[in-house]
């Protein structure tokens, strides 16, 4: 059901009615029997969304809608073989221009190529081949149609659900905290924290087990458990994975390695890689948690013992599963059962989800009726999540809220138990556009990190999505639909990806959509069915064979993914996948040659990304339908043919990391190009040699690419100016400019001539973008200066979408943009600047309009701005941003949507900015900046500042809203204070030879805090938590009757870890007291642990 036939069947009858209207049809001879086609597929169209939902009850219906779904199949088939052929007959001589030029001797052999195309049907005609399989298609349809009346369907409208526009499992560490609601989660996560950590445990490895049903929080409680800053402090390893219902024993453990900080080099094994697990534990401390085990083997046979014979100093294992039996086996020294959350906490959680709405009241005065809803999902999380984004579709309105609860999908009975109700209802209540990209997302493994780009060009490919008839493409609509999936809570947006480009899918809800499309799409399971469509390979070489074996046969496949193991891909040959639409194969050798692939004639979507890949076949310009063609990272790849600028419906190129020297000539051609990633200027050789000869691109056959949004140029310092009119791309929203830096690898100077910064200048001058600019990324450009568009005081009116601005290696440009009036910058990242010798107002736009005389009471700078990143700029001295000599009366309001700032090795910088009090920063990093002296005055810096290797750092204070502060070999530092809301102090320096003389002064300051107000101001002093990584000495002094124990007594907690192979430690909390070292010296006087 990966196809909702109601929407497969109206995109044919598009397909239908327009290839009736093309020439096509009557060169054929098929007008008739197409005519006739359409009248019956509009026909049976009336009773499909009943069938669709009957099915699912009836397996009488089921087998009729699978048995139409064929024949639709079939039918879009020829209707593809239709249009191919007719335009074949049609095509006029001069559409080959500048392919194949007058006298090339390569011209007669593509027409001969193409006339052989059609020649393959045994000698008949094609015209009246095809003719009867419309005929046949037809009687097919027909007994269909009379069948109908046995079952009763009911006619129903197309639905004209609008899908809201809204910006907005391999599971993650990452807590969703809009979930986390109740007191119970809170005393189960408290709970099992003082267990994990209790000192009266036999094992330095022993396991914990969190059960319970699917979707009912085990995954959250873990998350919670895993982000507590007691968990963070106590262990130095700390990982999480995944396990899932499939798992490769290697993959799993090379994940471990590499969360852990280690690496395996050319371990493949099993019996390779547990050795380098055990030996990036040994002597540490280490939490892991294994999420969604389904077998007791991956702890017993497979991590079990490489961890406990690590001889770490203290091991943790956290497994979350549905199977208590799972948790016995594995030896769990506790077990905790999540159950079901009571009425009032789900209520609760409910109403947050909806809050986004805003219309409190509304939502409270619905509560009757939301609590009856939030019964039928007996007290699952996800289930109430999912409900939700169904809710949040609705009006506000006990009317449509009433229908909700009363609807017939919370009863279907032939669905699992655990994919009833609330997750089902969610699906249900589903566009019928929506619903498909939903099923098509169940083609990856469980716990899958999917991205957006691939999922919303798939589906494009995959006909799911409808041209919306204005200026806007698909992908934007595909786009739309991905948020939209997000919203309805079917989809998992990664918390640590800005944008939400990648996601994931919750395993029961996968299950559902797996339930949904069993008879299309095949995953894992190699049982034989007639019907499958869909295949994806990610698993061991095994069952690829079998998969394969399973499902080519029928040659029916229209989806086919490999990643990794294509072993067995290599024994097929492509003309068996005649009816593919989509193909991909990646991070895979398959013998580089992609011989017959002209033969999948319906190919909407090739991907090869990451392979061996050394050419594609001149053959290419059969697949005349394909719209994305993905070769990034072929690092063997040279050249392309020539012929691939006959794709005209190609959407996508994709070509960075390759090692194409030019790209041929024709591109100006493929009018739908939207996304041009890797085009590379050819050089003075290439065009000398191959342009004569008609066979090279230039930047200027860009410009005719109207509907270009992303272009991503490489090797610019070959190109001239005046080549490239960016102006005229007028949608353009991604522009990412690489040039090439030729330099002396002894003295790291520049070898270019003035001649070539003279040119580059004047290249990047007339790349003026359009104002539809949402990003821009200038790499390796060494010019002098910036173009006068991007310095402009003006630079707010020319660019006023611009969002994202990289500026990278652009070493000979000394002065920054007026980039302060951007009004949607929203990242800023300045990297390897290495002329820029001071930041000024002009940064900020105080210049704007200077000498025009306009006054304004009120200016802000950088409005939108979350981001900023100043890294690797040496010769950086100053940074103003003052309002020095402007206009009397103006104020400049800095930054008030600042939440991070990071400054890394920017040596020579002074001070921080004036003005930085203001910003609502969450989080600034300081490194290798040696010049700065203090780090003061910033009262709404909340989360987390980083210290690190900053030689002239001397106070640090005035920082009342501070909860982590991360200190490393700042060696001047003397003075650390006002802090009152410290939870965390993190001091790392492996020459420290005491503790700091600030830290007492600090402690007394606290405990004085306390004693003024017994709630502490938000820094209850018992909450403290001091780590500290240092020599072995150091660590000495810190042990009970050492020289420093008079101050480590007085810290609520304290950590102390010895850097080196031997791992010594030192754990202390003053109460209730409690005390544990493994460092031999201490364990004679003192006793291991008190």
């Amino acid at each position: 059901m990966a196809a909702i036939l109601d929407v497969f069947v109206s995109k044919c009858l598009e397909k239908i009615v327009d290839c009736i209207e093309e020439k096509a049809a009557v060169v054929l001879g098929v007008k008739e029997e197409l005519v006739r086609l359409q009248g019956r597929l509009e026909r049976i169209q009336k009773v499909l969304q009943d069938a669709e939902r009957r099915r699912l009850e009836d397996a009488a219906i089921s087998h009729w809608v699978n048995e139409l779904k064929d024949v639709v199949y079939d039918a879009d088939d020829i209707i593809d073989l239709c249009r191919i052929h007719g335009a074949g007959l049609l095509m006029e001589d001069g559409d080959d221009e500048g392919v194949n030029p007058p006298g090339s001797p390569f011209r007669p052999r593509l027409c001969r190529c193409f006339s052989d195309l059609f020649s393959c049907f045994a000698g008949i005609p094609f015209s009246y081949k095809i003719g009867t399989r419309i005929k046949n298609l037809n009687r097919r349809l027909q007994e269909i149609a009379e069948d109908k009346s046995n079952f009763g369907l009911e006619h129903t409208s197309s639905r004209t659900d609008q899908i809201t526009t809204v910006d907005k499992r391999q599971t993650s560490s990452m807590v969703d905290v809009d979930v986390v609601v109740g007191r119970e989660i809170e005393d189960a996560t408290n709970k099992l924290v003082n267990l994990i950590l209790g000192g009266d445990l036999e094992s330095n490895c022993c396991v914990f087990a969190v059960t319970g049903m699917g979707g009912v929080g085990k995954t959250t409680l873990a998350q919670k458990i895993f982000n507590h800053q007691w968990i963070r402090a106590e262990f130095q390893k700390k990982v999480w994975v995944c396990v899932s219902h499939t798992y490769s024993e290697t993959d799993l453990l090379q994940q471990v390695i590499r969360a852990a900080g280690g690496t395996y080099g050319d371990g493949r094994t099993k019996a390779e890689l547990q050795p380098i697990l055990g030996s990036v534990v040994m002597g540490r401390s280490f939490f892991l948690v294994l999420d969604d085990v389904w077998r007791a083997d991956v702890w017993i046979d497979l991590l079990r013992t490489p961890l406990r014979s690590a001889g770490s100093a203290m091991g943790r294992i956290l497994i979350t599963t549905r199977d208590e039996n799972v948790a016995k086996q594995v030896g769990s020294v506790h077990i905790h059962q999540v159950t079901q959350l009571p009425v009032e906490t789900g209520w609760e959680m409910l109403y947050r989800r909806l809050l986004v709405m805003g219309k409190e009241e509304e939502i409270r005065s619905l509560k009757e009726i939301g609590t009856q809803i939030v019964k039928k999902c007996s007290g699952l999380p996800l289930a109430i999540k999912s409900i939700a984004g169904v809710l949040a579709r609705k009006d506000l309105s006990e009317t449509e809220w009433v229908k909700v609860l009363k609807n017939e999908a919370w009863s279907m009975a032939k669905l699992p138990d655990e994919l009833r109700g609330a997750l089902y209802l969610s699906y249900d209540d589903l566009p019928s556009p929506l619903k498909q990209c939903f099923l098509y997302c169940s083609l990856w493994p469980e716990d899958w990190t999917l991205h957006r780009d691939d999922l919303i060009r798939m589906w494009i490919a995959e006909g799911f999505i409808q041209e919306q008839g204005d200026d806007s493409l698909m992908e934007d609509t595909a786009r739309e639909y991905y948020k939209e999936l997000i919203r309805m809570n079917l989809l998992q947006a990664d918390p640590l990806d800005y944008g939400f480009h990648k996601c994931k899918m919750h395993d029961l809800l996968r299950s559902l959509a797996l339930f949904l499309s069993k008879d299309e799409i095949l995953h894992g399971d190699t049982s034989a069915r007639i019907h499958i469509r869909r295949v994806s390979i990610m698993h061991p070489a095994q069952f690829g064979a079998r998969i394969l074996d399973a499902t080519v046969a029928n040659g029916r496949l229209r989806t086919l993914l490999c990643s990794r193991e294509v072993s067995s891909f290599n024994k097929i040959k492509f003309e068996q996948l005649a009816c593919l639409r989509v193909l991909q194969i990646n991070d895979a050798d398959f013998g580089g040659v992609a011989d017959g692939l002209g033969e999948l004639v319906h190919l909407r979507y090739l991907d090869f990304d990451r392979t061996d890949l050394k050419e594609l076949p001149e053959s290419i310009w059969r697949l005349t339908n394909l719209q994305f063609l993905n070769l990034c990272g072929c690092r063997f790849l040279k050249a392309l043919p020539r012929t691939i600028t006959k794709l005209r419906r190609l959407r996508r190129l994709g070509l960075e990391g390759t090692c194409l020297d030019y790209i041929p000539k024709g591109i100006r051609r493929l009018a739908e190009l939207n996304d041009l990633s890797g085009f590379v200027v050819g050089d003075n050789n290439c065009m000398n040699s191959v342009r004569s000869r008609g066979f090279c691109c230039t930047l200027e056959e860009l410009s005719s690419l109207a509907k270009l949004r992303v272009l991503r140029l490489y090797r610019l310092e070959r190109a001239q100016a005046g080549d490239f009119e960016v102006r005229k791309l007028t949608h353009l929203k991604e522009l990412r400019l690489f040039f090439t830096l030729s330099a002396d690898y002894e003295t790291d100077e520049l070898l270019c001539t003035e001649e070539n910064i003279k040119q580059v200048e004047l290249l990047l001058e007339d790349m003026h973008p359009p104002q539809s600019l949402e990003l821009l990324h200038i790499v390796n450009y060494f010019g002098s200066d910036f173009p006068s568009w991007l310095m402009s005081p003006s630079l707010g009116r020319y660019l006023p979408n611009l969002t994202y601005l990289y500026l990278e290696e652009n070493i000979s440009c000394n002065q920054v943009p007026s980039l302060g009036l951007l009004p949607n910058l929203r990242i800023l990242s300045i990297y390897g600047a290495s002329s820029i010798e001071s930041i000024g107002p002009q940064f900020f736009g105080s210049d704007l309009e200077k000498g025009m005389h306009v006054r304004t009471r009120t200016r802000t700078a950088f409005p939108k701005l979350e981001l900023l990143k100043f890294r690797f700029m040496p010769k950086l001295e100053e940074w103003i941003s003052s309002m020095e000599e402007q206009d009397v009366g103006e104020k400049l309001l800095l930054w008030p949507c600042l939440v991070e700032l990071v400054l890394e090795e920017c040596p020579s910088l002074k001070a921080l900015p004036d003005g930085l009090q203001f910003a609502p920063l969450n989080s600034l990093s300081i490194v290798r900046s040696h010049e700065i002296k203090e780090v003061c005055r910033l009262p709404l810096l909340s989360s987390r500042l980083m210290l690190r290797r900053n030689l002239s750092l001397e106070r640090v204070s005035n920082l009342p809203e501070l909860r982590v502060l991360e200190i490393s070999e700042c060696p001047s530092l003397r003075q650390v204070e006002d802090m009152k809301s410290l939870l965390q102090l993190d001091l790392d320096d492996g020459s420290m030879e005491s503790l700091p003389e600030w830290l007492p002064r600090l402690l007394q300051q606290r405990r004085e805090v306390a004693e003024r107000d017994a709630l502490g101001c938000g820094g209850n002093v018992d909450d403290l938590l001091v780590q500290l990584w240092c020599n072995e000495g150091m660590l000495q002094r810190c042990l009970h009757g050492g020289a420093d124990w008079h101050v480590i007594e007085q810290i609520p907690r304290f950590n102390a870890f010895a850097l080196g192979e031997d791992g010594y430690y030192l754990r202390y909390t003053k109460t209730p007291f409690s005390y544990e070292t493994n460092f031999e010296n201490d364990l004679r006087a003192f006793g291991k642990k008190i």
